[in-house]
């Protein structure tokens, strides 16, 4: 007679894996899917924060923004929308346009090969702040980050312009100019300002 069919093996699991073994498994599929899908989530919540721009809810847009900056750093596109909508009262706050740069540069920290994020900080620094050598180091850095922007090169030779370095404006706008010939202002910029 065989007897080991009828007996069944002892479980020798401690009693809080024997009791709550699902709940266990269940927190750690939970806690190793928002690792995973953080970048997912950050998108959810940043297109979240877009809806509400579009739909001129701009605190509620700044909102899910800085949100979305939190649940997943190393997007830029959250950064770069936060900072718009803090800069544009920037020309009458200057708070709002000191919130602008502090979020510019903390996102530049999580993306430091971020071009947009570096031209957003060029923009700032030349239309609000007037503040022209750190608006062509932002420039200079967006353009090493993305040389194909016409735009950086453009806003970088305004900006060496009004620091006194034509030599580096005349050769900014000629970058601009060469990847896109038809770009008329760079060609007017270059003829009005070689030396």
């Amino acid at each position: 007679m065989d007897n080991s069919k009828s007996i069944q093996a002892e479980d020798v699991r401690p009693y809080v894996v024997r009791t709550y073994d699902r709940w266990i498994i269940l927190v750690v599929v939970l806690v190793a899917g928002w690792f995973l899908f953080r970048p997912i989530f950050g998108y959810v919540v940043y297109y979240r924060g877009l809806s509400f721009e579009r739909m001129l809810s701009l605190d509620l847009a700044e909102r899910y923004y800085a949100k979305s900056t939190r649940i997943y750093s190393h997007l830029y596109e959250p950064w770069l929308a936060l900072s718009v909508l803090q800069g544009m009262d920037g020309r009458v706050h200057a708070a709002d346009y000191q919130a602008a740069l502090s979020t510019l540069k903390q996102g530049l920290l999580y993306n430091p090969h971020s071009g947009p994020l570096s031209f957003q900080m060029c923009r700032d620094y030349y239309e609000i702040g007037h503040d022209y050598k750190p608006a062509f180091a932002a420039c200079a850095r967006s353009v090493t980050d993305d040389p194909s922007n016409k735009f950086a090169w453009d806003y970088g030779a305004w900006a060496a312009h009004r620091s006194g370095d034509e030599k580096d404006a005349v050769d900014y706008w000629r970058h601009a100019l060469a990847i896109d010939p038809n770009y008329v202002t760079a060609a007017r910029a270059i003829l009005r300002f070689t030396p």
